[in-house]
């Protein structure tokens, strides 16, 4: 156990009066299917689920022991589900606070990232109360205070789109002047402060990673869902226009939701896009139909070099549906990760790292 995971447990067993809970949750979580739920009064979360977690840092101890706390999904008092995030999200934000005014600054930085991760978890799967709203400007806030110790600090950049603006989020590599540029967009649950963790494999290698919130979600909510990839477009030729990026290399990766639209992404065939990442992509969402529309399934219509990923035990995007959408494109790797559920996160210490090095082939090429 480490020392602050001790003194998290001593706190909050020490002072019920404040009303923290203990848990450790993660940044990442990869399908809105099988979310948590209330069950005969004890909150429930899907085994995967907890296995995404603990891939970016979650103690599994410590998750099952806060979900079991856990007796209803609303309500700004012990016990429920916002509630009991939030407190921890404070706890660790508050640490991170301490560690700056003494001078440690990975501490810290490891503090408000996960301060974040239980931020997320607050409002997630999505925001329909005040409450999660709430907690949602709590995990950027956290985020960002992170974000200022990164060893490139964060950027916040505002890309127009219509008739208002997508709030972005760049993250650069250390020492590389002008860097590729990978725009990653997570599932319909997960925000542009979800992805710290396996992004950092990509920043580990040279790219430079743009995340955002699709829209109809998160900051993107006065916009409706829709089946479209216009946002996509609108922030790749937003960076385009800066000069610390390399422009001519430039690729996508999308998870669940944000898959999906990356192969409406790499359907459109725009030369200005090397390479395509599309994993645990349906390719139907939300009643649209990637098959229905001509954009799958019609042969080899597909120019841009695209990789699928995800476990071959994915209702919602079985081996079937990746080998069509594999063989939809010219140039097409497919990587079946053994028994992996939705997405497969179990994978991912191995998946994202050569995720990074399939992309930097093809900017090569």
């Amino acid at each position: 156990m480490t020392r602050l995971r001790k003194n998290l447990t001593r706190a909050l067993c020490g002072s019920v009066a404040i009303g923290l809970a203990v848990s450790l949750f993660s940044l990442l979580v990869v399908s809105t299917s099988y979310a948590q739920n209330i069950q005969d009064g004890r909150g429930v979360l899907p085994e995967r689920r907890i296995r995404a977690y603990k891939y970016l840092g979650a103690d599994e101890d410590i998750i099952r022991q806060t979900v079991q706390r856990i007796a209803r999904q609303e309500g700004d008092a012990p016990g429920g589900w916002v509630y009991e995030w939030t407190a921890i999200g404070k706890y660790y934000e508050d640490l991170g606070d301490e560690f700056i005014q003494r001078g440690p600054r990975r501490a810290a930085l490891d503090a408000y990232m996960t301060a974040g991760v239980y931020y997320s978890l607050a409002w997630f799967p999505n925001i329909t109360s005040d409450e999660q709203d709430k907690a949602y400007a709590a995990q950027l806030r956290a985020y960002q205070k992170g974000g200022k110790l990164f060893d490139v600090p964060l950027e916040v950049v505002n890309v127009p789109f219509r008739d208002g603006i997508l709030v972005t989020y760049l993250h650069k590599p250390v020492g590389v002047e002008k860097p590729p540029l990978v725009i990653w967009s997570g599932g319909g649950d997960q925000y542009k402060a979800n992805h710290y963790r396996p992004i950092q494999d990509l920043l580990a290698q040279g790219l430079a990673v743009v995340t955002f919130d699709l829209l109809g979600v998160g900051e993107s909510r006065k916009w409706p869902r829709e089946p479209t990839a216009d946002a996509h477009v609108a922030i790749m030729e937003h960076y385009m226009g800066r000069d610390d990026i390399d422009v001519e290399h430039i690729g996508f990766v999308g998870i669940s939701r944000g898959g999906h639209y990356s192969l409406r992404v790499v359907a459109l065939n725009d030369p200005r896009i090397d390479a395509v990442v599309a994993i645990c992509a349906a390719e139907s969402s939300g009643g649209a139909s990637l098959v229905d529309e001509g954009l799958l399934g019609r042969g080899k219509t597909i120019t841009t070099p695209l990789l699928v990923v995800n476990g071959t035990r994915d209702d919602g995007n079985p081996p079937s549906d990746m080998l069509m959408t594999h063989e939809s494109a010219v140039e097409s790797d497919l990587w079946l990760l053994g028994l992996g559920e939705h997405c497969a996160v179990e994978y991912w210490p191995v998946v994202i790292p050569d995720v990074a090095e399939w992309l930097i082939e093809k900017f090569a090429n």
